[in-house]
């Protein structure tokens, strides 16, 4: 019987109509993925703890079950402004909205009320896992010298996994990543443009699996985004850091990955509170590290943006 190969997997996602009802992602939906790994059965275990008149295990029961999926994909645009890219509907089902803006870009906005969810078919060399209602967690990394990428957590319903080929794919949706460098990317923190080489994101969702009786879902419940950024410490004249953290200083930062008319990225905020900063050494040049917190207005659902 021949081996089961990890490097022949394909990914496909979709979102759906109804939450936690499934549907059939076909090869327009398949997903370019790196950094792959995939849970077939998770969930919480109850020890039986059984009293008997010897030592031994009493074994134990299942009394949860679900899939996890996580995976990395490249930060990229579109080919053609107002294109929806290949990440739509994964960022759709991390809690976040998508509005089209025809011919110009499309915008991702974290949103609290009306979450969708996604199917995803998982199929390794011939075993396909599917799952539904799946709902998750983003993180994006911008390091310099590196592709930029977003990392994907999903948690979704348990099914069991069956024998089926492996479907076709179209990746058409994904386009060759741009390295982060000072020709594709910049990065402005209270509108000062920082020699930066890192940054970060995480959407910071709070993602729980449910099973009670009448009960198998996947909610989002909760939402603390946070971030980071790492560059060049500036003079005190430039910008005090140490006294805008001190002072949970409230400021803008945008980064603008791709410079060009299309296959730019975009993440925004007009709200990132700076924390307590921190430094390090890269090729003798002092560094400087800000953790970020997000945080939204009285109007709410508005503390990032990210346009693609």
């Amino acid at each position: 019987m021949p081996a089961k190969l990890m490097r022949k997997m394909a990914i496909l996602a979709l979102v759906e109509t109804v939450v936690g009802s499934p549907v059939v992602p076909v090869a327009a939906n398949a997903l370019l993925v790196s950094d792959a790994t995939l849970t077939p059965i998770e969930g919480d275990v109850a020890e039986r703890n059984n009293i008997r008149p010897f030592f031994g295990s009493s074994g134990s029961t299942l009394v949860t079950e679900y899939q996890k999926v996580s995976f990395s994909v490249e930060f990229t645009g579109v080919a053609v402004a107002g294109n929806l890219p290949g990440v739509t509907d994964l960022l759709r089902a991390c809690a976040m909205s998508a509005t089209v803006q025809t011919g110009v870009k499309t915008v991702f906005a974290p949103v609290t009320d009306g979450i969708e969810s996604v199917t995803i078919y998982g199929n390794v060399d011939g075993i396909l896992h599917k799952m539904h209602g799946a709902r998750g967690e983003v993180e994006l990394t911008t390091d310099a010298k590196g592709i930029p990428k977003w990392k994907f957590d999903f948690t979704g319903s348990f099914v069991p996994a069956v024998d089926a080929p492996l479907p076709a794919v179209n990746y058409t949706a994904f386009l060759a990543p741009l390295g982060v460098n000072k020709a594709n990317t910049t990065l402005l923190l209270d509108g000062l443009a920082v020699a930066a080489s890192a940054f970060s994101f995480k959407a910071g969702n709070t993602v729980v699996k449910r099973d009670l009786m009448n009960v198998d879902s996947v909610e989002i419940t909760d939402r603390k985004s946070t971030g980071s950024v790492t560059f060049e410490n500036t003079a005190i004249a430039v910008k005090n850091w140490i006294a805008m953290a001190r002072a949970s200083a409230v400021v803008p930062l945008v980064l603008k990955h791709g410079q060009g008319a299309t296959n730019t990225a975009t993440f925004k905020s007009a709200r990132a509170q700076l924390g307590k900063p921190t430094y390090s050494d890269s090729d003798g040049v002092q560094m400087i590290t800000i953790p970020l917190s997000f945080i939204p207005s009285d109007a709410g659902n508005d503390e990032w943006a990210i346009e693609i």
